[in-house]
């Protein structure tokens, strides 16, 4: 925390996640976005509550442990209805 300041840590079923600190947001769900385009407005756009402050420490987290934060981005885009009915048959009902 020291390294960015405004991130604290989470412990959560999936593990320990860094968090932005004042929210109760991941840092892979605000930077999930940027790292395609490398554009930060698209962060402001997607999440106007948070401040700038917020999303300089995101991207500081981001810049510093990228592996991390992209490896949680990956398992959330792995995680599709189909792979979910495979891994929990039965969970998830297709309606159309």
């Amino acid at each position: 925390m020291r390294h960015c300041p405004g991130i604290y840590f989470a412990d959560e079923p999936s593990g320990r996640t860094a968090k932005i600190g004042g929210t109760g947001l991941s840092v892979w769900e605000v930077v999930r976005d940027f790292s395609r385009g490398q554009d930060s407005g698209r962060i402001r756009k997607a999440f106007p509550q948070l401040s700038r402050a917020q999303v300089t420490a995101a991207l500081m987290y981001y810049t510093r442990y990228r592996d991390e934060v992209q490896a949680r981005i990956d398992a959330n885009a792995a995680m599709t209805p189909e792979a979910i009915e495979r891994r929990y048959p039965g969970l998830v009902r297709f309606t159309r």
